[in-house]
């Protein structure tokens, strides 16, 4: 099946000036004098209204909600296709602008703008987008979009799906489409010289369905509803001067969902103690973060900038009453009546920057970084119920946390415009808790030289080799499944990698260039007697680009990649190791 739009329209630029601008107001601006404000930079070279309308015509040649897909257009035949924007400025400064995107579509968007130039800005915005989860679904239960579902009153149940003979004729249309409709609402002001203050809220509420997977020895897609809201808040004071640039801001996000769970009807023959099964939904939220931010040029050649950030999120929803809708594990107690769970305050981001000019066409950056999380979330026992039919071993949850540290430094040499030298190093120091490896260290170094043999054409070539080391490799033991002893998680593991970058561009005419590529990274496991043992890859690419007249270009590229690995396995400890 072919899909496709067309838009056919007739732009009527101006047809807004005219209908609120007389002529011969509009004549007498054109042959005035340009007035002093031309001169600057930031002014623009035009007073009063002005605007542009567009109408045209769509055509969908055939129902597909995968191209309807975040476009909005699902049925077959021609549709409108309305755009347009709206301008003010004055001498004084006013402006005020209006932008609309596909107006009369599921998937619209608007946006308006205004105030007066280095005093203040009010903004406004609202979009809706749809996004189909389904395509010609279908399903016997009722009520879909609700937290209940429900059944025909002559269902046959059957533990196959062959044996439901109501079936076929209880199926009816499930659209599983959400619809994201979010408003957008602002303001900057100035606060003398130096200062300026900005704050920006949204709302974004999302409805409609979609598919959740549950079941009991059978499996089944049901339709779950979705009804979100979610708030964000962004605050920030900042300081500009020439040489200092400093932010405070603070930022809140709250998450809520209409539904706490879903009830269906089990389509499935079983016990009557397993007539109805429950799933959560996803729980509310909240994230608050206090960041900062700033520049200060020390000195003409040293520069520092750094950011950082203290947040916080909770989520405190309660859990259902209990484990299983079986009455027969009503005797089991949930350890407490919701998650609690908590990123404390000390959650925080920390970088920096400190850049140097040397001289001589020597330059020198060093950065910084430290990214923390500290989960305070209650560790509890909890009894999983498997299917609703079956009690399974006590297991713990895990809230880790982790501390990540990376630091680098490189030195660079410009000798002319034909030749440059790059050499650096990096450092990744990581600490964990509740997993396998509780703390790595990951150095690295890397070479890179950029030539340019002729004036047409210049050479990369870059050379990279990193070393990670762990510490002591202890599966933890939660109660859930457990991993061979001597498996090794690849992300978690001793690491030797080297990495190389080779790239030739070549502008063979005024209007044709190509360029030639080459990537190489060889990894090592060495010391995995289970996982990953060692992995290579490479990538071959060929680019060509032509200028087609003024304005138009061909692109084609050519690309082959090869990826090789070897991994370990076995089946239990006392077996033979196999390789694939």
């Amino acid at each position: 099946m072919k899909t496709f739009t067309r838009k056919l329209g007739i732009g009527l630029a101006g047809l807004l000036p005219l209908v609120l601008l007389s002529a011969n107001t509009a004549q007498a601006q054109d042959e005035a004098a340009e007035p002093a404000i031309y001169a600057c930079k930031r002014c623009v070279e035009y007073t009063g209204w002005r605007g542009t309308f567009d109408f045209g015509i769509g055509y969908v040649s055939d129902e597909s909600l995968r191209f309807a897909d975040y476009r909005g257009l699902d049925e077959s035949g021609t549709h409108a296709a309305i755009d347009g924007d709206l301008h003010f400025k004055n001498l004084k400064g006013w402006y005020f602008d209006l932008f609309s995107v596909d107006t009369v579509h599921d998937n619209r968007r608007s946006e308006m703008r205004g105030g007066k130039i280095d005093r203040f800005e009010w903004r406004v915005g609202w979009a809706e987008t749809p996004k189909y989860r389904g395509f010609g679904t279908q399903t016997p239960f009722l009520d879909v979009g609700s937290d209940n579902l429900g059944l025909p009153g002559d269902w046959v149940y059957s533990p196959v799906t062959s044996g439901m003979t109501a079936l076929q004729h209880s199926l009816a249309d499930a659209a599983l489409k959400t619809q994201r409709k979010t408003l957008d609402a602002g303001a900057t002001i100035k606060l003398g010289e130096h200062f300026a203050y900005k704050i920006d809220y949204q709302r974004q509420k999302k409805q409609g369905t979609r598919m959740t997977s549950a079941g009991l020895f059978n499996a089944a897609n049901v339709p779950a509803p979705v009804d979100f809201v979610t708030d964000i808040l962004e605050t920030s004071l900042s300081f500009t001067s020439k040489r200092v640039q400093l932010q405070v801001g603070f930022m809140s996000s709250e998450f809520e969902n209409e539904y706490s769970s879903l009830t269906w009807r089990n389509p499935f023959s079983s016990r009557s103690v397993n007539n109805y099964l429950q799933t959560a939904l996803e729980p509310g939220n909240e994230f608050t973060q206090v960041n900062f931010s700033g520049a200060v040029v020390i000195t003409q050649r040293i520069r520092f900038s750094g950011q950082a950030a203290f947040g916080e999120l909770k989520q405190d929803d309660p859990f259902l009453p209990t484990y299983s809708t079986n009455p027969g594990f009503d005797d089991l107690i949930l350890p407490r009546t919701s998650l609690g769970g908590k990123l404390d305050t000390s959650t925080y981001n920390l970088s920096g920057k400190l850049s140097a000019n040397l001289g001589k066409g020597f330059s020198f950056t060093a950065r910084g970084k430290v990214d923390e999380r500290e989960n305070k979330t209650p560790i509890d026992v909890f009894t999983p119920v498997l299917i609703d039919l079956l009690q399974y071993r006590d297991r713990t949850n895990r809230p880790f946390s982790y501390k990540r540290e990376q630091y680098s430094a490189d030195l660079r040499y410009r000798a002319g415009s034909a030749f440059r030298l790059s050499a650096g190093a990096a450092q990744k120091d990581m600490e964990r808790t509740l997993q396998a490896v509780e703390q790595s260290e990951e150095t690295t170094v890397w070479g890179e030289v950029k030539a340019n043999p002729t004036l047409r054409s210049q050479l990369r070539f870059k050379f990279e080799s990193a070393e990670r080391e762990i510490d002591d490799y202890l599966q933890l033991d939660d109660g859930g499944p457990v991993d061979h002893p001597l498996m090794r998680k690849f992300n978690q593991a001793d690491r030797d990698r080297d990495r190389v970058v080779a790239d030739f561009d070549l502008t063979l005419t005024d209007r044709l260039g190509v360029n030639l590529s080459y990537f190489n990274a060889r990894a090592d496991y060495a010391e995995s007697v289970i996982g990953l043992q060692e992995s290579e890859e490479q990538s071959f690419t060929i680019d060509l680009n032509l200028a087609v007249g003024e304005k138009g270009s061909l692109y084609a590229f050519l690309t082959r990649d090869n990826i090789d690995s070897i991994l370990r396995n076995a089946s239990s400890v006392n077996a033979e190791p196999w390789d694939a």
